[in-house]
């Protein structure tokens, strides 16, 4: 924990150099955590998308949840705008750029997109009362939990019924275990320091421009906090692994609400002000990517430019309506 409170204390007394150091190290991370989860899948019989929604979206989605347990207490409209944005992040510019890079071609289930759907239909509750309460985190955090069974019970059936991922196998070696649990663990460690330095640089500019803690939620912090899933992704993208790609997206919207909001509510009930053009867009931008998903079974080139262009307009149009609303 003091390793912790040094390096944001170093990060908000260097932005620059926190901002530059966390870039690099989530690069770094993410293709550690990239390499080590595809062995771990191949090895272990899993599918890419299991793995994509399972470890990889767990371990993009700690700064998250550090970020919104440390907001809860002082700053309760940036922890519900740092989950939001990036769910939305996660949607418009992280699959928006992957697909940009290369056109996602992918036949994915319902199971797991049901289960997204689900819990952002459930992120409604705490916009009735102002608050979220702490039956609701209880809530998210029983679907985050069935959720989790059902896919790891799916997982052994289609293990015991079929052949995985027909991709060639690494030796099960003692070493090579060593080296990708390692490789794997340290991405995890890497994304989560490099997102840390990224979002204490760059709080510190956007505070020396005035910024609102619900804007600075939804822009600066969801954007540093999603750069684990960006760069994850984009470099799952280019290996050609569009499984990690969008299992890790999906994964991450269920894990940021169901863990990240269930967790803190269930530790620290908070109140907040509620933004319904936030909650509009999340909700949106996520049938749009079902619809994609299950109506095209892909995310072509133009939707990805599109979706880009729609993330951009959306924080155009919420840092303007921050400054109007403050001056």
């Amino acid at each position: 924990m003091l390793l912790f409170v040094e390096s944001v204390t170093w990060a908000t007394e260097q932005p620059a150099v926190a901002v530059l150091i966390g870039l690099v190290g989530l690069i770094t991370g993410a293709e550690l955590l990239v390499r080590g989860a595809v062995w771990i899948a191949l090895t272990l019989g899993m599918s890419r998308m299991a793995v994509g929604l399972t470890l990889v979206s767990i371990g993009t989605s700690l700064p998250e949840l550090l970020v919104t347990l440390t907001a809860a207490d002082d700053h309760a409209d940036l922890a519900m705008g740092n989950v939001m944005g990036s769910n939305i992040a996660n949607i418009l510019l992280i699959v928006g750029v992957t697909a940009s890079i290369r056109a996602i071609h992918l036949n994915t289930k319902w199971f797991e997109l049901i289960f997204m759907m689900l819990l952002t239909g459930l992120l409604c509750l705490p916009f009735f009362g102002e608050e979220l309460a702490r039956w609701q985190a209880a809530i998210f955090l029983t679907v985050l939990v069935v959720f989790v069974g059902q896919l790891l019970a799916r997982e052994r059936r289609e293990h015991k019924s079929c052949k995985p991922d027909d991709a060639p196998r690494s030796p099960a070696t003692r070493i090579s275990w060593l080296i990708h649990t390692m490789m794997l663990s340290g991405g995890f460690i890497v994304l989560a320091y490099s997102a840390e330095w990224l979002v204490e640089g760059a709080v510190v500019v956007a505070q020396n421009f005035g910024m609102s803690p619900n804007v600075i939620g939804l822009t600066v912090i969801a954007i540093g906090t999603s750069m684990p899933e960006l760069a994850t992704s984009a470099v799952a993208a280019m290996r050609g692994q569009p499984e990690i790609c969008i299992g890790n997206v999906i994964g991450s919207n269920i894990f940021n609400i169901g863990a990240v909001l269930g967790g803190a509510g269930l530790l620290k009930p908070f109140g907040f002000e509620p933004q319904l053009l936030d909650l509009g867009v999340t909700i949106i931008a996520t049938l749009v990517f079902v619809t994609a998903l299950r109506g095209a079974k892909r995310v072509p080139r133009l939707l990805g430019f599109s979706m880009v262009i729609a993330y951009a307009g959306f924080l155009t149009l919420k840092v303007l309506t921050d400054k109007s609303g403050a001056s």
